[in-house]
């Protein structure tokens, strides 16, 4: 047997356990106690995310994100981070494409003031809303919209990927961060639609980890939580694939130094079978100086001055993405020669056992140290709930992996090479 295949077989088991109810309302509870960990930590997960948003409306998950900080009736702004902060707590959250979650951690004895604090912002934000926080939020969103990508190095050019890679009709066809005339478009009455549609206690899911007892977490969740009504959950769109039904080249300028390229495909959805293994192709291919393109591109052919790869895995429709610098005085022209005989030959012979166990081996020891922070556990339990409807889901998940082999990692690459793919060159402006 491989060494690296001796070394996975020797990792002790990772565990993450964890109890899970619903309340009256709907809305899922999961508790994962750790007494070793003098904290807790929460993480509530609300199934909307850009892709629920509708044409001429988008960036409206992110913007409510924004806007689930401005206070509710009985924690008004700036005082949900004030009070938390004065205790030792600390919040943040993101929005994605299919979710938008929000987490706290802090003391364990701080439990109840997050319960407190969130079960405010669920029941009373809507009823909040005013014009004021709204135009204050939208600058805001607005600003980062600038600083994200209209004036970030090749950011233009990660906003035209998702433009082209999923077609008009689909839900990921939008930025999460949407487009500035829908933004400044946005009405008071759509925020509250939006907020009254989505933010209901049959679409959460929260998890609590860290120094509790279980039965004291679930009654103090009851307790803070359950009064809350709960309407039927909101309807979701059907929706069909929008295949790239042809290969589609963009060649874009930008105020840069150095050539790129972006190369991606639509791939399996998330937590599907072949998720898995255009996971560990990522890895194989340019997650490392040991990868494959690195080794051909950086330290061969010296053409690129850095390359990536990633697997980036979403409820409806995936995205494996291969992104290449080149160095100076080379083309994308060459990085794309390079990259697609690299594809071809991993696609025609598949990797080795060696390769296939290595990136194994790593994402199993990423997952290992994810799992030492209490706020990655409720993110990830929250995560499990939602893709296969139960918390324990880590040895579902991790069980992908382990059964890949050099033959499915190789069918994975053959699969997604014969779609269409979108190319995106990026070439610094002409000098003056």
């Amino acid at each position: 047997m491989p060494i690296l295949a001796l070394l996975l077989a020797a990792l002790p088991p990772l565990s993450l356990p964890a109890q899970s109810r619903t309340l009256e309302n709907g809305l899922v509870v999961i508790v994962s106690p750790d007494h070793s960990a003098p904290g807790v930590a929460m993480d509530l997960r609300y199934h909307v995310g850009s892709k629920d948003e509708d044409p001429g409306r988008t960036g409206f998950a992110h913007l409510f994100e924004h806007l689930m900080f401005m206070g509710a009736r009985h924690v008004p702004y700036p005082k949900f981070d004030t009070l938390m902060e004065a205790a030792g707590g600390t919040n943040n959250a993101s929005t994605g494409n299919d979710v938008t979650h929000y987490y706290e951690a802090g003391p364990a004895n701080l439990l109840e003031t997050f319960l407190w604090m969130e079960a405010d912002r669920l029941a009373t934000l809507g009823q909040e809303m005013t014009q004021e926080k709204l135009e204050t939020q939208r600058k805001i969103v607005l600003n980062e919209r600038r600083q994200s990508y209209e004036n970030r190095p090749y950011g233009l050019a990660r906003l035209a990927m998702e433009e082209h890679l999923f077609p008009e009709g689909h839900p990921y066809h939008w930025p999460v961060i949407g487009s500035a005339r829908d933004l400044e478009a946005a009405q008071l009455a759509d925020v509250t639609g939006f907020f009254a549609r989505w933010y209901v206690p049959r679409n959460v899911i929260l998890a609590i980890v860290g120094d509790v007892e279980p039965d004291a977490a679930f009654a103090a969740a009851k307790k803070y939580l359950e009064w809350i009504p709960g309407p039927p959950a909101p309807p979701r769109k059907s929706v069909a694939a929008v295949p790239v039904l042809r290969e589609e080249r963009l060649q874009m300028t930008d105020k840069v130094e150095l050539p790129r390229l972006l190369v991606a495909w639509q791939s399996p959805p998330r937590s599907q079978p072949a998720d898995a293994d255009c996971d560990l192709l990522s890895f194989i291919l340019a997650r490392g100086k040991a990868s494959r393109l690195y080794e051909r591109l950086v330290h061969h052919d010296e053409i690129a001055a850095e390359v990536g790869a990633e697997q980036d895995s979403r409820e409806l429709q995936s995205e494996f993405q291969i992104d290449v610098l080149a160095r100076p005085g080379h083309t994308t022209a060459e990085l794309l020669a390079a990259l697609d005989d690299e594809l071809k030959r991993i696609a025609r012979e598949g990797p080795t056992q060696a390769e296939v166990d290595s990136a194994r081996t790593r994402i199993y020891t990423d997952t290992a140290r994810a799992l030492e922070g209490l706020v990655p556990r409720a993110t990830r339990l929250t995560t499990y709930q939602l893709d296969y409807g139960t918390p324990d889901g880590l040895q579902r998940d991790l069980g992908r992996y382990e059964a890949a082999t050099p033959g499915s990692v190789r069918d994975a690459a053959a699969r997604l090479l014969q779609t269409p793919r979108v190319i995106i060159e990026v070439k610094p402006e002409a000098k003056r």
